[in-house]
Protein backbone atom coordinates (compact mmCIF):
# COMPACT_ATOMS: atom_id res chain seq x y z
CA UNK A 1 0.00 0.00 0.00
CA UNK A 2 1.54 3.53 -0.70
CA UNK A 3 1.46 5.75 2.02
CA UNK A 4 2.17 9.29 3.16
CA UNK A 5 5.93 8.56 3.56
CA UNK A 6 6.30 7.41 0.12
CA UNK A 7 5.10 10.71 -1.81
CA UNK A 8 7.46 12.40 1.31
CA UNK A 9 10.61 10.65 0.29
CA UNK A 10 9.55 10.85 -3.34
CA UNK A 11 9.79 14.53 -2.95
CA UNK A 12 12.43 15.24 -0.50
CA UNK A 13 15.16 16.26 -3.10
CA UNK A 14 13.00 18.46 -5.06
CA UNK A 15 11.40 20.48 -2.38
CA UNK A 16 13.65 19.84 0.94
CA UNK A 17 12.97 18.47 3.96
CA UNK A 18 11.26 21.12 5.82
CA UNK A 19 8.85 21.13 3.45
CA UNK A 20 7.92 17.51 3.04
CA UNK A 21 8.26 16.34 6.45
CA UNK A 22 5.11 18.73 7.82
CA UNK A 23 2.71 16.32 9.22
CA UNK A 24 -0.29 15.31 6.86
CA UNK A 25 0.49 17.49 4.03
CA UNK A 26 0.96 14.25 1.49
CA UNK A 27 -2.25 12.19 2.76
CA UNK A 28 -4.63 13.39 -0.01
CA UNK A 29 -1.54 12.86 -2.57
CA UNK A 30 -0.95 9.36 -1.37
CA UNK A 31 -4.90 8.94 -1.57
CA UNK A 32 -4.92 9.63 -5.19
CA UNK A 33 -2.29 6.86 -5.48
CA UNK A 34 -4.11 4.42 -2.98
CA UNK A 35 -7.34 5.20 -5.57
CA UNK A 36 -5.54 4.51 -8.76
CA UNK A 37 -7.45 1.58 -10.49
CA UNK A 38 -6.14 1.03 -14.86
CA UNK A 39 -9.41 -0.08 -15.75
CA UNK A 40 -11.01 3.63 -14.92
CA UNK A 41 -8.19 6.18 -14.91
CA UNK A 42 -5.22 7.20 -17.32
CA UNK A 43 -1.92 8.47 -15.95
CA UNK A 44 -2.09 11.31 -17.48
CA UNK A 45 -5.08 11.78 -15.52
CA UNK A 46 -3.74 10.91 -12.31
CA UNK A 47 -1.19 13.15 -13.37
CA UNK A 48 -3.02 16.16 -13.60
CA UNK A 49 -4.61 15.22 -10.07
CA UNK A 50 -1.22 14.71 -8.43
CA UNK A 51 -0.11 17.55 -9.96
CA UNK A 52 -2.99 19.94 -8.34
CA UNK A 53 -2.64 18.10 -4.92
CA UNK A 54 1.10 19.11 -4.93
CA UNK A 55 0.71 22.41 -5.70
CA UNK A 56 -2.47 22.69 -3.15
CA UNK A 57 -0.47 21.16 -0.25
CA UNK A 58 2.83 22.78 -1.16
CA UNK A 59 0.49 26.21 -0.91
CA UNK A 60 -0.55 25.85 1.84
CA UNK A 61 2.68 25.33 3.54
CA UNK A 62 4.39 28.26 2.11
CA UNK A 63 1.80 30.91 0.79
CA UNK A 64 2.32 32.84 -2.10
CA UNK A 65 5.68 33.16 -1.59
CA UNK A 66 6.62 29.42 -2.25
CA UNK A 67 10.13 29.63 -0.38
CA UNK A 68 11.19 26.40 0.81
CA UNK A 69 13.47 25.62 3.51
CA UNK A 70 16.75 23.28 1.27
CA UNK A 71 18.87 20.73 3.14
CA UNK A 72 21.83 23.30 2.23
CA UNK A 73 19.75 25.80 4.64
CA UNK A 74 19.16 28.06 1.60
CA UNK A 75 15.66 29.01 0.79
CA UNK A 76 14.26 28.26 -2.79
CA UNK A 77 11.04 29.86 -4.61
CA UNK A 78 9.21 26.80 -5.88
CA UNK A 79 8.07 27.52 -9.42
CA UNK A 80 4.13 26.18 -10.62
CA UNK A 81 6.21 25.06 -14.01
CA UNK A 82 8.04 22.30 -11.44
CA UNK A 83 4.40 20.38 -9.82
CA UNK A 84 4.60 18.80 -13.56
CA UNK A 85 8.13 17.04 -12.55
CA UNK A 86 6.95 16.93 -9.16
CA UNK A 87 3.57 14.66 -10.21
CA UNK A 88 6.08 12.41 -12.31
CA UNK A 89 8.11 11.72 -9.44
CA UNK A 90 5.21 10.62 -7.23
CA UNK A 91 4.21 8.76 -10.31
CA UNK A 92 7.21 7.05 -10.39
CA UNK A 93 6.26 6.15 -6.72
CA UNK A 94 2.83 4.17 -8.11
CA UNK A 95 5.16 2.77 -11.42
CA UNK A 96 7.57 0.97 -8.95
CA UNK A 97 4.69 -1.06 -7.56
CA UNK A 98 2.60 -2.25 -10.67
CA UNK A 99 2.74 -5.69 -11.48
CA UNK A 100 5.06 -6.64 -14.41
CA UNK A 101 2.15 -7.73 -17.24
CA UNK A 102 2.35 -6.63 -20.85
CA UNK A 103 -0.64 -4.77 -20.24
CA UNK A 104 1.30 -2.17 -17.67
CA UNK A 105 4.35 -2.62 -20.11
CA UNK A 106 1.71 -0.87 -22.82
CA UNK A 107 0.54 1.68 -20.78
CA UNK A 108 3.72 3.04 -19.14
CA UNK A 109 5.17 2.75 -22.67
CA UNK A 110 2.27 4.59 -24.45
CA UNK A 111 2.35 7.24 -21.16
CA UNK A 112 5.88 7.44 -21.43
CA UNK A 113 6.08 8.43 -25.51
CA UNK A 114 3.33 10.89 -25.00
CA UNK A 115 4.64 12.48 -22.06
CA UNK A 116 8.36 12.26 -21.73
CA UNK A 117 7.96 10.66 -17.89
CA UNK A 118 11.29 10.19 -16.40
CA UNK A 119 9.76 7.91 -13.82
CA UNK A 120 7.99 6.11 -17.35
CA UNK A 121 11.67 5.32 -18.42
CA UNK A 122 13.34 4.61 -15.27
CA UNK A 123 10.48 2.21 -14.73
CA UNK A 124 10.51 1.18 -18.00
CA UNK A 125 14.68 -0.16 -18.27
CA UNK A 126 14.63 -1.56 -14.79
CA UNK A 127 11.57 -3.52 -14.39
CA UNK A 128 10.59 -4.23 -17.86
CA UNK A 129 13.64 -5.27 -20.56
CA UNK A 130 11.80 -8.85 -21.27
CA UNK A 131 8.98 -6.61 -23.15
CA UNK A 132 12.09 -4.62 -25.17
CA UNK A 133 14.37 -5.35 -27.94
CA UNK A 134 17.82 -4.59 -26.73
CA UNK A 135 18.04 -1.46 -29.28
CA UNK A 136 15.08 -0.35 -27.70
CA UNK A 137 16.45 -0.60 -24.59
CA UNK A 138 19.97 1.26 -25.62
CA UNK A 139 17.71 3.80 -26.90
CA UNK A 140 16.27 4.10 -23.73
CA UNK A 141 19.10 4.42 -21.69
CA UNK A 142 20.96 7.06 -24.06
CA UNK A 143 17.95 9.10 -23.60
CA UNK A 144 18.33 9.01 -20.03
CA UNK A 145 21.91 9.84 -20.03
CA UNK A 146 21.58 12.96 -22.28
CA UNK A 147 18.38 14.29 -20.58
CA UNK A 148 19.15 14.10 -16.87
CA UNK A 149 21.94 14.39 -14.24
CA UNK A 150 24.19 11.61 -13.25
CA UNK A 151 23.43 11.46 -10.46
CA UNK A 152 19.61 10.65 -10.61
CA UNK A 153 20.96 7.66 -12.80
CA UNK A 154 23.88 6.13 -11.96
CA UNK A 155 23.00 3.93 -9.42
CA UNK A 156 20.31 1.79 -11.45
CA UNK A 157 21.71 2.34 -15.33
CA UNK A 158 23.11 -0.84 -16.58
CA UNK A 159 27.27 -0.64 -16.36
CA UNK A 160 26.93 -1.50 -20.25
CA UNK A 161 24.55 1.27 -20.96
CA UNK A 162 26.80 4.30 -19.37
CA UNK A 163 29.12 5.22 -22.24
Amino acid sequence: MIEAWHVREALRSRFGSALVDQPGIWDRTASLLQRYAPYKDTFESLAAQLEDSIFNAVYEQLGPSMGARMEDGSVRRIRSAEMRDAADDVLGVLFDRLKVYSVNYEALHEYCMATGSFAALRVLYTRYAEFMSPEERKIIARVIRDTRPLEQWEEWLDPEDKA
